[in-house]
């Protein structure tokens, strides 16, 4: 099963999203609030230098699985680019 987030309340209903390393995985991702617009962007760290996976944006209420490439292990970070006050930690491995 992909790993599922949520946004609702601009709110992501985690902040912490495990992933497989070195290989190509799926996201499922849910926006709850109609009307409101979010997505998932991964960075390499919070200074937003590297963008590693820019999901497409999508308008609630609606849902999309995200192909995430293959990533290294380690320690990432994601947020929203309509609203980067959302955000958490990836870790992959």
């Amino acid at each position: 099963n992909p790993a599922t987030v949520v946004a609702q309340g601009l709110a992501f209903d985690t902040d912490q999203i495990a992933l497989p390393p070195d290989a190509p995985s799926t996201l499922h991702f849910e926006a709850k609030d109609a009307g409101v617009s979010h997505n998932i962007a991964i960075y390499t760290d919070s200074s937003l230098g590297t963008n590693l996976f820019r999901g497409q944006i999508i308008t609630g209420p609606a849902s999309i699985d995200y192909s995430i490439p293959a990533l290294k292990p380690g320690t990432y970070y994601f947020h929203c680019d309509v609203h980067p006050t959302m955000h958490g930690s990836v870790t992959v491995g």
